[in-house]
């Protein structure tokens, strides 16, 4: 049930980046959206892929990598504004800048941002 609201929050304050997102709201977000973006990757290369690329007249096997894979980009759409937002909110919740996020533009970036998503909630 947590995780079921957790996705509802998500989708719901997809533009509020002044409140706080807790530890367990963020990586239960991200494991919906991996599983959700996985789901999709496996629907488009085994179904949906083959049966475009089929109306076009090409043959195509499953999973083959030159299938089109629209429901995973419509997915990675749909998806990403709420992943930064929650990103940002559990950045706040670590007493830290929401700016800080800009530091996933970078390569090295990463590895500050997993320390701010792991920190306990500031007092």
């Amino acid at each position: 049930m947590k995780l079921l609201n957790v996705i509802q929050a998500g989708f719901k304050n997809y533009i509020n980046i002044n409140t706080a997102a807790s530890r367990s709201d963020f990586w239960l977000w991200l494991l919906f959206v991996s599983i959700f973006l996985c789901t999709s990757l496996v629907i488009d290369g085994a179904y949906l892929g083959p049966w475009i690329a089929g109306l076009s007249g090409q043959e195509v096997m499953a999973f083959d990598q030159d299938t089109p894979k629209w429901l995973s980009l419509v997915s990675l759409l749909i998806l990403i504004i709420p992943t930064i937002t929650v990103a940002m909110r559990r950045i706040i919740d670590a007493g830290f800048s929401k700016w800080w996020i800009l530091l996933s533009l970078t390569i090295i970036g990463f590895l500050p941002l997993l320390f701010f998503w792991m920190k306990k909630r500031r007092k």
